[in-house]
């Protein structure tokens, strides 16, 4: 394991032990986000399926306690294409329907469509297609949430690469809705 991949590694170690500890810190609030509609925005990090760092910036509106749109940039890190090392990073507007387990704990399933760029060895191919995922996400108090979750992007590549490629992505994260 190369350093650049133990200090990847050891950064996500302390962001999920950051986001497993905030809820002690919290505040004793019983009406919680998850609940009210509103605005909402958001940052997660992570690392795809070649173990590469992975960031997101999202923002969303929430509709209902069970629907919510959002709209983000991921760079998805450095992805092998069939053999050829590529940066990538997509542009994503998907619908996320949830299911609240109590008042802070919801489970969540995102499907939408993202714009993805695909860069290296001289090679470059922009692509639209299908992005799903599912995740958990735990309300800290009325503003604050922690996420956890996976997402695929279908078939980054092509073009002149030799073939296509699906990337998934694993992050830890935090909302802030504006209320």
């Amino acid at each position: 394991m190369t350093r650049k991949t133990q200090w990847r590694m050891k950064a996500m170690i302390v962001a999920a032990g950051a986001a497993f500890a905030l809820p002690a810190l919290a505040q004793r609030d019983m009406s919680y986000g998850n609940q009210t509609p509103g605005f909402y925005a958001g940052a997660s990090v992570g690392a795809n399926g070649d173990q590469e760092s992975a960031w997101r910036i999202l923002g969303g509106y929430s509709v209902n306690r069970n629907w919510a749109l959002e709209l983000g940039y991921h760079d998805t890190g450095e992805t092998d294409i069939h053999g050829v090392p590529a940066d990538t990073h997509v542009w994503e507007l998907v619908g996320v329907g949830k299911w609240p387990i109590d008042e802070r704990f919801s489970l969540y399933g995102k499907l939408g469509a993202y714009r993805g760029k695909a860069e290296g060895q001289g090679i470059e191919e922009t692509n639209t297609d299908l992005t799903f995922g599912a995740g958990v996400e735990y309300a800290l108090n009325r503003q604050t949430a922690v996420r956890g979750e996976w997402q695929r992007y279908s078939d980054m590549g092509g073009g002149p690469f030799p073939g296509t490629t699906d990337v998934d992505v694993l992050n830890v994260g935090v909302i802030y809705r504006f209320q």
